[in-house]
């Protein structure tokens, strides 16, 4: 079943009475319909030649009973199902041998009976017994005509029969065929005794020439071939019937090479010696069959051989230039090219395909089996190694080579690649004795060399040893390094590192001694660092640095020296005992026993409160302080050094200690508490306290503490520490004034407060003491009322809402008390006549109708205001909003939008923005793809659901699809939607180049005599593109050389190629065309085709005869038969047929005394001898024919003198 059309009908009702089915007013044999989508069906096979067209009759009906009619007519198109047929089953036709063109031989016809064009019919002759190629066949008066273009030689015709096979084929797609057979009869005719022409009898003549079952015949043998070996038989036919002229007549003669020989008779071919493929690998002999014809009557054949000799493997792999020498740099980095070995195998194939390999291994070199060629692996190459196994390897490649036969030869020897690794300076120095320690005596003078213990030197130390140098003993210390590099890069040379502070020792650059350069002092410089640098003497230069540590032993040269000399400190007259007073502060420059020093006091600590740490320096108390009874002391130290008895040195300095007083006092209120009443509307900064602590704030007083310390100690201070929350109180910090804060009073919010005041020394000390103070708040009408929301709202409140609905309630409070705090609601603004408040609860309720299409909402102000003077107010606002009903249509603003886009537009390309609107304006109107619209359409546009912008979502391609149309619809929830159609066309970009067809010419082959402007070949190239970037041009960009041919374009897709100059194969027989498809574009796209144009030879060049002017010989009479006289060579440029040659003596020899062999042009005498007396001068004038079409000659004479 197959669906052949949709019809369908619209019906704008809603529900059933808008459901449609589907009937036909009769009933189709061929036909079905849906009846719920309209869909026509074909259930029966249709026949153009029955039937042309069908019309229908449908019926839309829908659940109502309204119906209509509509009318569908269906074209039956015609599909090419019949295949032509002959009038007749088969046809025959008949002619003489070599009977010239006829012009009719057999006519036939065949009828199709489908419509045109699936009717034309052509003929076509697609099988023939024989001579094939000698048949035509064209269309004359619907006939098709069958004639025979040459004569033809009954002797080559089986039986004289030839059948032919005709096809006759429709010109429909695809094109059916048929085939009739036809019967061509070749009759002989003779002359019978009474002159009339019999057919079937006559007497045979030397008609046919002897002929090869192939033009070339191609055979292989293997090189070691015996001699005398059979390579090939050849067999010549020759279908005249007599023994003078037919088969048993034909002599086989062979040239081309010595290496084999024909058997004349026979047609076999052998070996006449050895053969070798390396010394000439094919042979091209050819093999000439002569029958027994004698001069023009005598018929050659000829046939080549090529004989290919096959390869075995008899020669062994060669090496090339073996050994061989090389430099190779050390540390060559991976992968690089080290040298090429090469080796030569002259069999071919396998035979000749050589193998090479690294015998043994090498774990340094990698070769590249097939090319020979060496690389280094990724083992280093250290010339410096000192393995002898590996140095050995990485000086020495051995390699091998063996060819790919069966069985494999190996080449005699092994090559062997010398490599010199030539240095590079990759070896730092490296020092044998660093690092050292040594050690001198402080104050050894300039140039004295650092000695070391000769046993002490390890020449080898490890990587991290070092060595201990004593001093003063046999040998001076000298630094070694050692570089296992050669030359210069070996060379070392030591030197101080540059930049060393205060350089006081200096080294030998080519020693290593060191030797001080200045006299040594500890104490300035205890221990010196010295950095030596080892540097070779390579390009560029490699260095190491080793360290060697010189110690300078002491001496007691320094006194202990106090800094400062002087102390000034003070403690506390409360700090326990035990407690560090101070720490001195003393050093000795020297080191060791030399720098410990001893501490003492020796005056100031009369009654002993004080001590010093023997060896720390510090100063501690002994017992209590008592400032009131010593308030300051000054107390002599003195330090020791523990350096020789006799040579000790001493310090002193002095220390002054001040005793501090402490605070241990409190202060004290005049009062256990006090108490205040105020108004909450008093200023800030009013006095609150009075004097004695009594309840009337108008005479205040301070609140007064005491303290019995002196000085800073016995200074009150005063602060409120608790009850102040809110910062409604201050109080001065040192008369202690009670006064109202920077935050007013409110006795709504706190009717009384109660502080705490504490008085305190200034240090915030334990000494403190506190008060407690009550405040009372008297109230004032000072609150105005306060909603309790700024705004009310009532958000849909429906437009039908009756008068004296209730709407909202808003509330205010006020804090104050009495009529102060009571409050009265009105509203000021807004209400427009349509809302009322009580004034006592706060209800607003309607007193009129609300329309929302006149004013959709209300915004207004309301007071509420309390009952005592200053009548404080409150205010709020209600907000209103009427309830609409959801009744009006989306409308979009345009009917239609129109967009041109390029192709290939990136994703997310912003198209065109749709935008519909409706009167409601209620919910958010959202945007979206309607069924109708196609699904390639959604798969390359998308549309925002809120913004209505559409963009490119998938490929957009103009090829595939240059024009759109999308259906838009708007819907905002309501019952009524709108739709839109944006049309949307795709412009073309140059985005595709030109495709050559399949059908274009690749190889073709046209005769040299082509004439100039002749077709020679046709391209076709397609450009989906549209306008200019579809248009194709051709060219020829290479291979047309003196520009022998022109390419010319059509219909901007076809490129014709013709011939602009004349050909001539002898210059040129082959042409690789290059031609390229541009397309019109910017910048234009291009494809290329390759065009092979074969040139063809005609036979436009004569024999040439290599002498001109004439041959001049003389012969003996009486020679015998088959004496060879002379030899005529010519030569022919053409190729082929046209160049084969046969040789005639056409005029002078009518006594037959001379026979000319037509192939070689040699001439001998015949069985009877020449007869001087006879005849004693001979003029023979020779012809050399090719066997072109037309056959072209050149004559030449001879003069041949006869001699006794």
């Amino acid at each position: 079943m197959r669906a052949t059309q949709s019809e369908q009908a619209t019906d704008n009702d809603v529900g059933t009475f808008g459901e449609v089915n589907y009937f036909f007013s009769d009933d189709p044999d061929r036909f079905s319909l849906d009846k719920d989508t309209g869909l026509i069906m074909l259930i029966a096979r249709l026949d153009y030649e029955l039937i042309q067209r069908f019309t229908l009759t449908v019926i839309a009906r829908d659940g109502g009973g309204e119906e209509t009619t509509g009318r569908v007519r269906i074209n039956v198109l015609d599909v090419n199902d019949n295949v032509p047929t002959f009038q007749k089953d088969a046809y025959v036709g008949a002619l003489r041998e070599n009977e010239p063109s006829v012009t009719q031989l057999v006519r036939l016809r065949a009828t199709d009976e489908d419509s045109p064009p699936n009717n034309q019919i052509a003929y076509s002759i697609v099988s023939a017994s024989a001579f094939g190629s000698y048949f035509d066949i064209s269309v004359y008066e619907g006939y098709g005509v069958i004639s025979v273009s040459r004569p033809l030689d009954y002797e080559q015709i089986p039986n004289g029969l030839i059948y032919l096979t005709v096809m006759a084929k429709d010109a429909g797609n695809p094109p059916l065929n048929s085939t009739v057979p036809v019967i061509i009869e070749v009759f002989v005719s003779t002359q019978g005794h009474a002159g009339l022409a019999l057919p079937g009898y006559g007497v045979d003549e030397n008609d046919n020439p002897p002929t090869f079952s192939k033009p070339a015949y191609f055979v292989s043998v293997v090189e070691n071939i015996m001699a005398g070996a059979t390579v090939l038989f050849l067999n010549a036919t020759d279908l005249d019937r007599s023994r003078e002229y037919g088969q048993e007549s034909i002599i086989y003669s062979l040239e081309g090479s010595s290496q084999f020989r024909i058997n004349a008779r026979s047609g076999e071919i052998t070996t006449t010696s050895l053969l070798d493929r390396e010394t000439k690998s094919e042979y091209i002999l050819i093999v000439r069959a002569v029958d027994g014809g004698v001069g023009h009557n005598q018929k050659t054949g000829i046939a080549t051989v090529n004989i290919t000799l096959l390869d075995i493997n008899d020669n062994h792999p060669t090496w090339k230039d073996a050994p061989y020498y090389i430099n190779l740099v050390e540390m060559t980095p991976p992968d690089s090219d080290v040298t090429t070995v090469v080796a030569v195998d002259l069999d071919l194939g396998e035979n000749g395909t050589l193998v090479y390999s690294i015998q043994p291994p090498n774990k340094f070199y990698s070769l590249n089996s097939s090319t020979g060629k060496i690389r280094t692996t990724h083992i280093v190459l250290d010339r410096e190694n000192p393995d002898p196994n590996e140095a050995e390897l990485m000086r020495r490649i051995i390699v091998s080579v063996t060819d790919c036969g069966t069985p494999p030869l190996r080449a005699t020897s092994s090559a062997t690649v010398f490599v010199n690794l030539l240095d590079l300076n990759d070896n730092d120095p490296t020092f044998q004795n660093l690092p050292f320690v040594a050690e001198v005596i402080e104050g050894t003078p300039a140039g004295v060399s650092v000695y070391q213990e000769e046993a002490g030197l390890d020449l080898e130390p490890g990587p991290f040893a070092s060595s201990f140098i004593t001093i003063l003993v046999e040998e001076a210390l000298k630094v070694v390094a050692i570089d296992l590099d050669e030359g210069l890069n070996g060379l070392v040379s030591y030197r101080m590192q540059v930049g060393m502070p205060r350089m006081d020792f200096l080294i030998n650059s080519s020693s290593g001694v060191v030797v001080t350069a200045t006299e040594l002092d500890r104490e300035r410089i205890a221990e010196y660092q010295l950095r030596v640098v080892a540097s070779d003497a390579g390009t560029p230069t490699k260095s190491s640095t080793g360290t060697l540590t010189i110690r300078v032993l002491d001496v007691n040269d320094e006194t202990p020296t106090f800094f400062p000399a002087v102390y000034n400190v003070s403690v506390s007259e409360d700090v326990p005992r035990e407690f560090r007073v101070v720490w001195l502060n003393c050093t000795d420059n020297d080191v060791g026993l030399n720098a410990e020093l001893s501490y003492f006091i020796t005056g100031g600590n009369v009654d002993g409160k004080f001590s010093v740490g023997y060896r720390d320096a510090t100063v501690r108390t002994v017992v209590n302080l008592d400032r009131e009874t010593t308030a300051s002391y000054m107390l002599i130290l003195e330090a020791i050094d523990n350096g020789p008895v006799g040579k000790r040195r001493t310090g002193t300095a002095t220390v002054f200690i001040t005793i501090l007083d402490v605070n241990d006092n409190r202060p004290i209120f005049l009062q256990s508490s006090y108490e205040a009443s105020v108004p909450e509307d008093i200023s800030e900064g009013h006095r609150i306290m009075q004097a004695g602590g009594s309840l009337q704030y108008q005479a205040p007083s301070k609140l007064k503490a005491t303290d019995a310390d002196e000085g800073e100690f016995g200074r009150v201070w005063y602060r409120i520490l608790h009850g102040n929350h809110g910062n409604n109180f201050r109080i001065h910090i040192s008369n202690g004034l009670l006064m109202r804060g920077p935050r007013p009073l409110d006795r709504e919010w706190n009717s009384s407060h109660v502080l705490i005041v504490e008085a305190y020394n200034h240090d915030l000390g334990p000494m403190r003491s506190s008060v407690r103070v009550i405040v009372y708040i008297e109230d004032v009408n000072d609150e105005a009322p306060v909603f309790t929301q700024q705004q009310y709202s009532r958000l849909g409140l429906r437009e039908t809402a009756g008068i004296g609905t209730s709407v909202i309630v808003v509330q205010a409070t006020d804090r104050d008390t009495g009529d102060g705090g009571l409050v009265n609601y009105r509203i000021l603004s807004g209400a427009e006549g349509k809302f009322e408040i009580d004034e006592s609860t706060g209800l607003i309720i309607t007193v009129d109708y609300l329309d929302y299409e006149t004013k959709t909402s209300y915004l207004m102000n309301v007071s509420a205001t309390d009952q005592a003077p200053p009548f404080n107010q409150g205010f709020c606002s209600v907000y209103i909003t009427l309830l609409n009903e959801l009744d009006e249509a989306v409308q979009f603003s345009n009917a239609s939008y129109e967009a041109a886009i390029l192709e290939n537009l990136a994703l997310g390309t912003e198209i065109v923005r749709v935008q519909a609107y409706s009167i409601d304006n209620l919910n958010q109107i959202t945007y979206r793809f309607d069924t109708y619209t196609s699904a390639q359409a959604k798969a390359i546009f998308k549309i925002d659901a809120i913004t209505g912008v559409i963009t490119v979502k998938g490929l957009v391609d103009r090829e595939k699809g240059d024009f759109y149309t999308l259906t838009v619809v708007a819907d905002d929830g309501g019952p009524k939607v709108d739709s839109t159609v944006v049309y949307i066309t795709v412009l073309d970009e140059n985005d595709n180049s030109p495709r050559f067809d399949f059908t274009s010419d690749s190889a073709v082959s046209v005769p040299e005599d082509y004439p100039v402007g002749q077709h020679v070949a046709t391209v076709k190239a397609r450009d989906p593109d549209a306008g200019s970037n579809g248009q194709v041009v051709f060219s020829l960009a290479s291979g047309n050389i003196a520009g022998a041919f022109e390419i010319i374009t059509t219909n901007d897709s076809i490129g014709e190629v013709f011939v602009a100059r004349l050909l001539d194969r002898e210059e040129l027989d082959h042409y690789i065309l290059k031609v390229v498809a541009s397309d019109r574009g910017t910048p234009p796209r291009k494809k290329d085709h390759i065009l092979q144009v074969t040139i063809l030879d005609i036979n436009d060049n004569p024999p040439v005869i290599e002498i001109p002017f004439g041959y001049n010989v003389s012969v003996n009479e009486n020679v015998g038969g088959g004496t060879t006289v002379v030899q005529v060579k010519a030569t022919d440029r053409d190729i082929g047929i046209n160049s084969v040659l046969s040789y005639y003596i056409t005029e002078g020899n009518k006594d037959m005394t001379f026979r000319m062999d037509r192939i070689s042009g040699e001439i001998t005498t015949r069985p009877a001898p020449p007869d001087r007396e006879r005849q004693s001068f001979y003029h023979l004038l020779v012809t050399v024919e090719d066997e072109g079409t037309p056959t072209l000659s050149f004559p030449e004479s001879l003069t041949f003198l006869q001699s006794a």
